[in-house]
């Protein structure tokens, strides 16, 4: 699965440039124009960066930094502007930008820094991915069975949503489910799946009656992604 970038521009021209250098390099791309749609799309997308302009309209870009920080967003943000004052890059940092490149700026410096952040997010991911997830604003702590704004997970439901996440974006049968969650219970049948997963979502989901995290397939059973790439199922 590649990496996905947010791009925050309201330049169309360096916006249009951005987007067809990064997926030139093999990244999933996705373009806002406006304060307000750049914080609509890094609280639902799940990008891996953020390309941050500060001149936005609508929202400018500290504000959108502060709020994503706000949402707990942890993803690394890069504030890409004009503005090259001291002040302001401090404001930058001190709000949660992770780097700041200065326009006008060389494609080649902004694809390696884009690549150095990136490296870096995937290695702290890797330190924390096995017991804390991320689904948009919601936190989810697997140890300790805590969904931020709902009620804790009970030790099933942890142990299914881990095997969930430990298969993302994996097609899995009930069968399949059944014997890797329920393996001390070989009497369960794979009912207490759908009832567990149902269970899962009023947790997890925004709306779990569409639920866009945990989705089912439709004769086979169920496929977990942090990433949304359609509708609501």
């Amino acid at each position: 699965m590649s990496h996905r970038i947010l791009v925050v521009e309201d330049d169309p021209v360096i916006r249009e440039g951005l987007r067809d250098a990064l997926v030139g390099e093999g990244y999933d791309v996705r373009c806002a124009a406006s304060g307000p749609e750049g914080m609509h799309l890094g609280l639902t997308e799940d990008p891996d960066l953020i390309v941050l302009d500060l001149m936005l309209p609508g929202m400018d870009g500290f504000e959108v930094l502060r709020r994503l920080r706000a949402d707990a967003v942890e993803t690394p943000v890069l504030v890409l502007t004009a503005r090259g004052l001291e002040d302001d890059k401090v404001r930058g940092f001190s709000l949660g930008a992770d780097d700041y490149l200065v326009k006008p700026f060389a494609l080649a410096e902004l694809l390696a820094r884009v690549a150095s952040r990136l490296r870096v997010w995937d290695r702290e991911r890797g330190l924390v991915s096995r017991d804390v997830l991320r689904l948009g604003g919601c936190r989810i702590d697997l140890k300790a069975r805590t969904v931020e704004g709902a009620d804790p997970l009970s030790p099933t439901e942890a142990a299914l949503l881990r095997f969930f996440a430990e298969h993302e974006a994996e097609v899995l049968d009930r069968p399949r489910i059944l014997a890797a969650v329920w393996s001390d219970r070989p009497e369960t049948t794979s009912r207490i799946v759908d009832m567990t997963v149902l269970g899962l979502r009023r947790k997890i989901e925004p709306d779990p009656e569409h639920p866009r995290y945990l989705t089912s397939v439709r004769g086979v059973g169920y496929r977990f992604a942090r990433r949304v790439d359609g509708p609501p199922r």
